[in-house]
């Protein structure tokens, strides 16, 4: 889906962009781009918000990443306009320009550089969000239904299943194919108490080897409750809900086996 929506996002950009190649454009020329690329702006932030509201609602995720991942793009941004800044004050000190006269002159830099750091404030915080959601909203229904088969056939306390193991990547190149799998496991209380669990999970590829183990300490989780099986490390990084995963492997992982002791929890 990402491969679908970002290009989308960039739409009100490159037609703005386009406008801007002809520095002969009246300014009313220039105006009416503007306002069409602020008008399929709008249409994509409205939709993309409605989406976002629709994964709040359905599944908890918050509206917004966490602020530690808008503070880091917020930086970004302001990174580049202070490397733009700073070219701009350089050539007017070399060429004795007035500063004053050196920013104006600029300005159709600065707008673009604007635009672009609005485009991708837009594509991080509303539309990129809205691919990754629905992989891990995916991944939920996948688990759902299959912990809900395991528990009509089996008689055990715990179970447990892999709901995801693929390349959350954004792009076709060969970096991105040879990146790591993000593993997802889903573990499902059937009794109707609440359980203190021990868990120890094996990672195995299409061969039958081994390629990761995971093992946790005690762990609480309620009655009939399904969580994400997140490792301690993942629990504590600030990144957003649907960014956490089990495991992280070089292949991607056909099936899993674990072992588990429990006691209720009162």
């Amino acid at each position: 889906m990402a491969f679908l929506i970002i290009p989308i996002a960039t739409i009100p950009f490159l037609i703005y962009m386009f406008a801007l190649m002809d520095h002969h454009r009246h300014y009313r020329v220039l105006l009416r781009y503007a306002l069409i690329s602020a008008g399929i702006w709008a249409v994509i932030f409205s939709v993309t918000v409605i989406v976002n509201l629709h994964y709040l609602e359905e599944y908890g995720f918050p509206l917004l990443p966490t602020g530690s991942e808008i503070k880091i793009m917020l930086m970004v941004c302001g990174l580049l306009l202070g490397i733009i800044m700073l070219i701009v004050i350089l050539m007017g000190f070399f060429s004795r320009t007035p500063f004053l006269q050196s920013i104006l002159q600029s300005s159709p830099i600065f707008i673009v550089i604007s635009l672009l750091c609005l485009t991708m404030m837009m594509i991080f915080i509303f539309v990129l969000p809205v691919a990754e959601k629905s992989t891990y909203a995916t991944a939920m229904k996948r688990a759902d239904k299959a912990l809900s088969d395991m528990d009509s056939q089996t008689d055990q306390p715990i179970g447990m299943t892999l709901s995801l193991s693929q390349q959350i990547c954004y792009s076709n190149s060969s970096s991105c194919r040879g990146s790591d799998y993000s593993n997802l496991v889903f573990m499902r209380n059937f009794e109707d108490r609440d359980l203190l669990v021990q868990v120890q999970i094996a990672f195995y590829d299409s061969s039958g080897n081994v390629m990761d183990t995971i093992e946790t300490g005690t762990m609480s989780i309620g009655a009939n409750q399904t969580i994400p099986f997140l490792p301690q490390s993942e629990t504590t990084r600030d990144n957003s809900l649907w960014n956490r995963f089990t495991i992280d492997t070089d292949e991607r992982t056909a099936n899993i086996q674990y072992r588990y002791r429990y006691k209720d929890a009162n």
